[in-house]
């Protein structure tokens, strides 16, 4: 049997079999990388404090949103769509294709990074007279880290290629490590970096342990797919043949898809750098003057923390259930498309979406009754204080809001790519980036840093909802069976995890901060699944089923 027809004939025995099951060994993975990750966080937080913390994720951000952008977004989106369909057409030519958008994608990324680094450098001994010691800190934080980009977008790309093969084990184990990485550097290695002498806290010279270990973890995560590629018969080895059609027809899609798909990260960049550039530190502070009129700061520093550690929480059930479940279900929608069969793209989607409503709407509910008390058992303590918990829980509320939005967002978007429409996802997605940035100027004000994540939601919100009403219209999706009576069902059982787990709320308020969390995370959950159980919600065996 030649190599396309046992490719053709295992896509047919893998479409028999449900995205679910995908999306559980995704879930999982994802799941042990989100508590190693609040693990990571929860040592980050009492080693250094909000304020130090800040100057470490601003440049963190460059290669996290990149992760974001490629891992969870636009090259990933953009490859899988065509690389099934040269899979299925002609395999060898499938494996040459890998090697020139690689090839590529490690060049232009290796220049973007020596461009960046040479002129941080630049910066650091051309300004240092303009520049306060802690700029001078963040810009060398951020040459450290920047070359992660070329490693974390690498691991992205060849993830890609590995789901098409339905080999997700890899690309969701990968970020596992990073969590590790950081978490052993900042333990067992910060107390090596003592020397500048600039700060009269040695606190702020131990950062750096953090951004040199975040580099060690994108090799040790490159090297883990190296095994899956070859069992796939997969090479990496360069190519520099860049004019074919496949190629182009990548490239030609993903520039529209980094805006379409990254609309909920963009906006989170965004809410980052207004906190950051709003708030009163002492060399700025406490208020500004503009056109002759004097305005107070609407934050403090130590804000950018704040809402990194928001992000952190609310991204833990997006990251575990919305991301792991669009990553898991866009290879089979896009096998659905290559097949013409719009009859079983519809029943996906609408799986897809009633898992999305039947996680969502009780991670919704449940974080805003525990995030007081998450935030202060994950991150309080030493340098991390009261006053910084309370700050991040009111701003991790208002983006709990949202999460079914953000789930669905991701979910919605892939639909349309699997269609190889990537340019109505952009345009809402743009125009909802001013939308965002208008509230947040508005929002940030009154509520601090809590205005910016319901700027972030109402934004999300408004995207999910538009792009779906178009999707179902422009193709004429059958998707609606199902879904009104998992809203009603999901939010009866929502509402009554709610009543329980304010009772146990008020019940365990004398008990420490980690029973506490403890007994709501576990007591809202089974409140929950029983709910859902006597209620015969259908999503409940959709989750728990292997088999269509």
């Amino acid at each position: 049997m030649s190599a396309k027809a046992v490719f053709i004939y295992s896509m047919s025995e893998t479409k028999s079999k449900s995205f679910v099951s995908a999306a559980k060994l995704i879930s999982l993975l994802t799941l042990l990388s989100r508590i190693l990750g609040l693990v990571r966080d929860a040592v980050m937080s009492r080693y250094f404090g909000a304020a130090i913390l800040d100057y470490f994720y601003i440049p963190f951000l460059i290669p996290n949103l990149s992760r974001r952008l490629f891992g969870e977004g636009a090259l990933t989106a953009a490859l899988i769509p065509v690389y099934t369909e040269q899979l299925k057409q002609d395999p060898a030519k499938a494996r040459l294709l890998a090697r020139s958008v690689f090839t590529l994608l490690v060049i232009f990324l290796s220049i973007i990074t020596i461009i960046g680094i040479c002129l941080i450098f630049a910066l650091i001994y051309g300004g240092q007279e303009y520049f306060t010691n802690k700029t001078l800190l963040m810009l060398s934080l951020a040459a450290i880290m920047l070359p992660y980009m070329i490693l974390i977008c690498s691991v992205a790309m060849v993830g890609g290629m590995l789901q098409v093969h339905r080999h997700f084990l890899a690309p969701a184990a990968a970020p596992v490590f990073l969590n590790i990485v950081i978490i052993a550097g900042v333990i067992f290695f910060s107390e090596r970096f003592q020397f500048s002498g600039r700060f009269d806290d040695i606190r702020w010279d131990q950062i750096y342990s953090a951004a040199w270990a975040v580099l060690v973890a994108g090799v040790i995560q490159f090297a883990i797919q190296v095994p899956a590629l070859r069992k796939h018969g997969i090479s990496l080895f360069p190519r520099f043949i860049f004019n074919e059609e496949p190629l182009r027809k990548i490239f030609r899609i993903m520039l529209p898809m980094i805006v379409g798909l990254a609309a909920v990260q963009i906006n989170t960049l965004m809410d980052t750098v207004i906190a950051y550039l709003l708030r009163a530190t002492p060399e700025s502070g406490e208020s500004f003057t503009l056109f002759g009129k004097t305005i107070a700061y609407p934050v403090f520093e130590g804000s950018v923390t704040y809402l990194f550690y928001a992000q952190r929480c609310y991204q833990f059930p997006l990251g575990v259930f919305g991301i792991a479940l669009a990553t898991a279900i866009f290879p089979f929608l896009s096998s659905c498309v290559v097949n013409n069969d719009i009859k079983g793209f519809g029943k996906q989607l609408n799986h897809g979406i009633r898992i999305v409503l039947f996680i969502g709407i009780p991670a919704t509910i449940g974080l805003i009754i525990v995030s007081s008390t998450m935030v202060r058992a994950i991150f309080e303590g030493n340098q991390f204080t009261e006053t910084d918990t309370a700050n991040t829980a009111i701003t991790l509320v208002y983006y709990s809001f949202g999460i079914t939005a953000y789930c669905l967002q991701q979910l919605v978007v892939r639909a349309y790519y699997s269609f190889k429409d990537s340019i109505t996802p952009m345009k809402i997605a743009v125009r909802m980036i001013a939308l965002n940035f208008l509230l947040n100027i508005i929002l940030i004000w009154p509520l601090a840093t809590g205005g910016l994540g319901l700027a972030t939601t109402i934004s999300a919100v408004l995207q999910s909802v538009i792009l779906l009403f178009i999707l179902v219209k422009r193709y004429e999706l059958n998707i609606g069976g199902h879904i009104m009576p998992c809203i009603i069902k999901s939010c009866i059982a929502s509402g009554i995890m709610a009543v329980v787990g304010m009772i146990l709320l008020k019940y365990t308020l004398s008990l420490d901060k980690y029973s506490q969390i403890s007994i709501l995370t576990f007591g809202c959950a089974a409140v929950y699944y029983i709910s859902a159980r006597l209620l015969k919600a259908d999503e409940l065996s959709l989750l728990t089923s292997r088999g269509k």
